[in-house]
């Protein structure tokens, strides 16, 4: 049984399906040759049919590629889509009912896409027929997005102020605190306040996920406002994750299947996706949010072959799509880049030029080891000095050494080498240096990621030694090699809160029982204050944090995302993996206390690292209760906040 879902009902499904008609169904033709039937395969590219289909059996087998199994597995490779959201998609189409009481959350998250759905249509009934989205017209028809298009796309307006919303929840049953639950809404700050429209006054793109179903929504700003963010994005709710969801990709998934060549393009907005989409170029998706993470890389594998990355022309843009291949090349997808002329984006561009102009620019787009070391020589007043070329194929090879296949990984240093006029050899024996250094890293950390829980008992007598006192010097003055990351605790703590954007019942702790004193390293400081702004505002502030990043912060805020990934599917509740958080933050703050402690200090030394030793076993042993009073006391002390 897998997901609630038992064999019998697994059955059914198949029995219930004919794999011939669901084949035909996404574009395949179908043909008999004697007693079975034949197609060219929908997984590889070929011109005799060698996809053998098996309808009394109701399995596919191709001879070409290899590719076999049942209308299961079918709709999940050409979907895109995990096994269960497959067999959920095939029971709707063939009537099959499933019980799935197996998950106390069903009813909630069944109450939310319906909440979805129809505040989508009511925002696309807000934008054709309300006086105040004129503007919001007016700026579609600028951008030539005719009616069909916003009709398929769902592309609405959000009224302004919380009155409409209220309104409308009312109207069709669903209760402000559903509204709140969906991140639609923020709840009132006090007596006399109804509470506030995330995206009161925006014009509004509806994010599907990979069924489909509204999930979340960007909006746009349409009336220029420095005090607000040019897009706002939905937080995390119970039925959407930002790390699972591609814009476009619902759509994208069966075309990029369908590809000769099973290439997707991955590009930065949602006006671009469309573009891309209504201009004959239907493979396109961008990322939802602050970034492109690992699980988007895996659902791109599961549907693609190979990526072409179009993202602006500028320091930010070159940044992510370096970003981008390299977690792309982890999934051994050969990656390309497409530089499109003038500053144009995707949008710009074809409204400008012929989509068989764009056609071309993708058919000659550059390998991403040709684009870096264009970027990387770009940035050396002396390219091809000896300095600036081990710079510039450290760079390169770092991309590199993410990837896992021996074959693609061989062909990039070749391409490397002839770019850098270096010796192949010579490069592959210092990715060898690149991928040992690389190992070392985060993945070695004490934190228990793997069950999202930090243990009680780690470096409780032995301060890990990467630790910065406050009073330091801020890292970033000093020598890229010499500048000191984030101790590995507090690394794993920013990565748990960023897969816990916008979650409001953390806040307040962080506020309360983590004040920036407590912080071993500046950076950290500064994280976690954007992190409560962003929570407190509602508004997505990372972008610009990450944007204002360079050198080693900007991979030491990589590495957080990166991680953030590992705490996203906790069975654990939020509040109690941020406990033990904050108790091993205030041991690693006492122990750099005790140890800054002169060994000859007197009795007063004494008395105080005596305390300090049995504040760190309480903060071991001790319930919640008592940790919060011991940290009320802590917080008072000035010689614990480093002040004397």
């Amino acid at each position: 049984m897998a997901g609630g879902i038992t064999d019998s009902v697994l059955e059914e499904i198949r029995v219930r399906t004919s794999l011939a008609d669901l084949v035909s169904s996404y574009g395949v033709t179908v043909r008999r040759a004697g007693a079975s039937l034949k197609a060219c395969c929908p997984f590889h590219n070929e011109k005799t049919p060698s996809f053998n289909i098996n309808e009394s059996k109701g399995y596919y087998h191709c001879f070409g590629c290899g590719e076999s199994g049942d209308a299961i597995k079918f709709v999940e490779k050409m979907e895109g889509l995990s096994f269960v959201d497959a067999v959920k998609k095939l029971a709707d189409s063939c009537g099959v009912k499933i019980e799935e009481t197996s998950d106390p959350q069903t009813g909630r998250r069944k109450r939310l896409y319906a909440l979805m759905a129809e505040l989508a249509q009511f925002y696309r009934r807000c934008l054709v027929k309300t006086k105040e989205a004129a503007i919001a017209r007016e700026y579609l028809e600028k951008r030539s997005l005719d009616d069909a298009t916003q009709e398929e796309w769902l592309i609405g307006y959000a009224p302004l102020g919380v009155a409409p919303i209220l309104k409308w929840a009312e109207k069709y049953k669903y209760t402000p605190e559903e509204l709140e639950a969906a991140g639609v809404i923020l709840p009132p700050k006090g007596p006399g306040d109804h509470g506030y429209h995330r995206f009161g006054g925006r014009l509004m793109f509806s994010i599907r996920d990979r069924q489909g179903r509204v999930v979340a929504f960007s909006g746009r700003q349409i009336v220029e406002n420095k005090k607000s963010g040019k897009y706002v994005n939905s937080p995390e709710t119970l039925i959407f994750k930002k790390s699972n969801v591609l814009f476009g990709f619902d759509k994208a998934a069966g075309a990029i299947a369908r590809a000769p060549h099973r290439e997707i393009i991955c590009c930065e907005g949602q006006i671009d996706t469309i573009r891309l989409h209504i201009s004959g170029f239907p493979t396109a998706v961008a990322s939802q949010g602050t970034a492109f993470t690992e699980e988007h890389a895996r659902m791109v594998k599961r549907v693609a072959d190979a990526a072409v990355l179009m993202y602006d022309d500028d320091g930010a843009g070159h940044k992510a799509t370096i970003k981008v291949a390299g977690m792309l090349l982890a999934m051994e997808m050969p990656v390309r880049v497409v530089g499109l002329p003038g500053g144009d984006d995707p949008d710009s561009f074809l409204r400008t030029h012929p989509a068989a102009d764009l056609r071309r620019l993708i058919d000659g787009a550059e390998s991403i080891v040709s684009f870096q070391c264009r970027v990387e020589r770009a940035k050396e007043a002396k390219p091809d000095s000896i300095d600036a070329v081990a710079r510039i194929s450290r760079a390169v090879l770092s991309t590199i050494a993410a990837c896992p296949s021996a074959v693609l990984k061989a062909s990039l240093v070749d391409e490397a080498a002839k770019l850098l006029k270096l010796p192949a050899a010579a490069l592959a024996e210092d990715l060898e240096k690149v991928k040992a250094e690389t190992r070392g890293g985060l993945g070695s950390s004490r934190v228990g990621v793997e069950s999202n829980r930090v243990d009680p008992d780690m470096t409780l007598e032995d301060p890990n030694p990467t630790l910065v006192d406050p009073n330091s010097p801020d890292p970033d003055s000093e020598p890229p090699e010499q500048a000191v990351p984030p101790p590995e605790r507090e690394t794993a703590l920013m990565a748990f809160l960023m897969a816990n954007e916008y979650e409001r019942t953390l806040d307040g702790m962080v506020g309360q029982f983590l004040p920036p004193f407590v912080f071993g390293h500046d950076f950290t400081r500064r994280f976690v204050e954007t992190w409560r702004d962003e929570s407190v505002r509602g508004e997505d502030l990372f972008g610009a944090f990450a944007d204002g990043l360079e050198g080693t912060e900007s991979m030491w805020m990589d590495r957080v995302l990166l991680e953030a990934g590992r705490f996203q599917e906790s069975g654990l509740k939020p509040t109690d993996i941020l406990q033990d958080f904050i108790r091993a933050l205030w041991r690693d703050r006492l122990m750099r206390v005790r140890g800054s402690l002169p060994a000859a200090g007197g009795p007063e030394a004494d008395e105080l690292r005596l305390k300090i030793s049995l504040d760190l076993k309480r903060f071991s042993q001790a319930r919640w209760a008592t940790v919060k009073e011991m940290i009320d006391d802590l917080i008072k002390n000035d010689i614990i906040k480093g002040e004397n």
